[in-house]
């Protein structure tokens, strides 16, 4: 009888023992932190990567030839690919690894090539065009070598580290302008509230899935102020529509962000419609230039005849072509502001129809990936097309397009997003 009793102790004790190690062995919800300490190493590649992007002069566009600036850019991108080429292993194995949009990136580019060959801005369209393909390569590295939530996590936390250097040094910017700039590296609004954008809506996602930490709560008012301070109106509004498609996507919403949405919506429609900070925010002083565009209107014009060949409206002019001419008064050229009319211009009808079928494929294998993380990275990427259409940059050598790759390599297709074990963040 106590040789029974003692045996079915023994069992009970075991099936318990097993029963808790499962349960410890069961993978951590996957989480991307914007907050967090990432691994040194990765943060490093991040910086000096995005660091290569920014602009480093304002107003001026590469056209050719070799200058200390254009040197240091090339150096830190090698320095980039380098780190990211060594680093200790531990992301998917390489037959895991989707190629995305990688395929359709080196056709772009090629396409770009070859029609600035064609139309004597070559040697510049390559220089640029190495570029985004030394970035899209460092990119794949990156997601060989670590898992992917402390891959975003990190680049979040790039971003922002940035972002608040460029905010911090460039407030004076307000004073003389109206609108935040960034001072070291000199940021302009655009690229100051996209490195500050991506990030929000990361910590925006871990609110609404209640993974967010006190300061992840408390962050995101600040970020909102430094959004607005820019005066990025296109930003605001793809800010606004990330927000709406992860409210759209969450299963569940804590009753907490509820009762705070309710209290705060009659103070938002007060502002709204009864004070004139949207309004102002919205016209800048002018509504009737705001209604026609201002004065992206008249480039876009000028970018649909820029073509003066078959082959030039096939393939385009090249990369290098960032400024058109255009007849308006008090200028004679202008920047094209808007990634796809400039790929018209750039890459021609080929070039172009190669990118919308990228972006149409990428936003499609987003929505298969598993709740909740398909509402992030459909979010993000959202905000990243959207902010497109009237900012140029989203698929050169800039602070959109680092994002656009990373979250289009990054996040497993189907059961895998929701399994894949991860470090709790520090």
């Amino acid at each position: 009888m106590t040789t029974t009793t003692t045996a079915t102790a023994t069992a009970t004790t075991t099936m318990t023992m097993t029963t808790a190690g499962a349960r410890s062995a069961r993978p951590r919800p996957v989480t991307v932190s914007p907050l967090s300490r990432p691994p040194a190493r990765l943060l490093v590649v991040w910086l000096v990567v995005l660091v290569s992007c920014v602009a480093w002069r304002r107003g001026v566009y590469y056209s050719g030839g070799l200058d200390v600036v254009v040197a240091a850019k090339a150096a830190l991108g090698v320095l980039a690919l380098a780190l990211a080429i060594t680093a200790p292993r531990s992301g998917p194995a390489w037959s895991r690894l989707r190629a995305g949009p990688v395929p359709w990136i080196a056709v772009y580019l090629g396409v770009s090539v070859a029609g600035g060959l064609l139309h004597g801005t070559g040697f510049a369209t390559a220089v640029l065009a190495a570029r985004v393909m030394l970035i899209t390569v460092t990119v794949v590295a990156l997601v060989r070598a670590y898992p992917w939530p402390e891959l975003l996590g990190s680049l979040t936390t790039a971003m922002l580290l940035l972002a608040g250097v460029g905010t911090v040094t460039g407030l004076g910017s307000l004073a003389s302008s109206g609108r935040l700039y960034g001072g070291v590296p000199p940021l302009n609004a655009n690229e100051l509230s996209l490195l500050v954008g991506v990030p929000l809506v990361c910590l925006a996602w871990r609110c609404l899935n209640r993974e967010a930490r006190w300061w992840d709560v408390a962050a995101v008012p600040v970020l909102l102020a430094v959004v607005w301070l820019t005066g990025t109106r296109t930003g605001l509004v793809a800010l606004l529509l990330a927000f709406a498609l992860l409210v759209v996507m969450t299963a569940r919403i804590p009753a907490a962000l509820v009762v705070v949405g309710v209290l705060c919506l009659p103070v938002l429609l007060f502002v709204a419609f009864l004070t004139p900070l949207v309004s102002g925010y919205a016209t800048r002083g002018d509504a009737a230039a705001t209604l026609t565009l201002n004065s992206r209107t008249v480039a876009w014009e000028a970018a649909f005849h820029y073509a003066d060949s078959g082959s030039a409206q096939l393939l385009g002019s090249g990369l290098a072509v960032k400024e058109i001419p255009v007849s308006a008064l008090y200028r004679s050229e202008q920047i094209l502001d808007s990634t796809w009319v400039s790929a018209v211009v750039q890459v021609g009808a080929v070039g172009t129809a190669v990118l919308a079928l990228m972006v149409v494929l990428t936003l499609g294998r987003a929505l298969t990936a598993a709740p909740p993380l398909r509402s992030l990275t459909v979010a993000v990427l959202a905000l990243l097309v959207v902010r497109s259409a009237l900012e140029s940059g989203l698929f050169d050598a800039s602070p959109a397009y680092v994002p656009f790759l990373c979250f289009a390599l990054a996040v497993p297709s189907g059961r895998r997003a929701s399994t894949v074990p991860t470090r709790e963040p520090s």
